[in-house]
């Protein structure tokens, strides 16, 4: 399995395929306003955004994308033949040596997300109402970030 970086032509090139897969795999757990973003997205090399693809054989069997490091939109789709077989473990690993920081919102009963991110070191900083008004964790691997200022000087 390959890791790569989608460039703005690959995009171009790649986004009607890439968009049947979302559709396809995502389980219906990707946002439709996730898929516009995805739809109208343009500028990959954009601070923090990035779209990645893993592939086997010429093969797409996994994509990730995120909008201001996470904090846009952040989704990570992959066929249901090769979960449970670390593709997801690799994109988002991918993702965090790409990305100085990263942000994602998962929602509490999608336990093989919650996983996934957790396996990889994010960490839960706030639950929140998502939006189809689910309970929803937002999770990070920039702690430091979201402590309050009294508790930093303990750590």
């Amino acid at each position: 399995m390959e890791i790569l970086k989608c460039d703005r032509i690959h995009l171009k090139k790649w986004r009607p395929t890439l968009i049947r897969f979302i559709w396809k795999h995502g389980d219906q757990r990707i946002t439709h306003q996730a898929i516009r973003w995805f739809r109208r997205l343009n500028n990959v090399e954009q601070e923090g955004t990035l779209v990645a693809l893993a592939m086997e054989e010429k093969r797409l069997i996994g994509l990730t994308a995120l909008s201001n490091y996470g904090l846009g939109e952040a989704f990570i789709v992959v066929h249901p033949r090769f979960r449970k077989s670390g593709v997801g473990e690799k994109l988002l690993q991918f993702t965090l040596q790409e990305l100085p920081k990263v942000y994602t919102r998962v929602a509490c009963d999608n336990i093989a997300s919650l996983k996934l991110c957790f396996s990889c070191g994010l960490i839960a900083y706030k639950l929140i109402s998502g939006p189809t008004g689910k309970p929803t964790l937002c999770l990070t691997n920039r702690m430091a970030d979201h402590q309050p200022q009294s508790a930093m000087k303990y750590l």
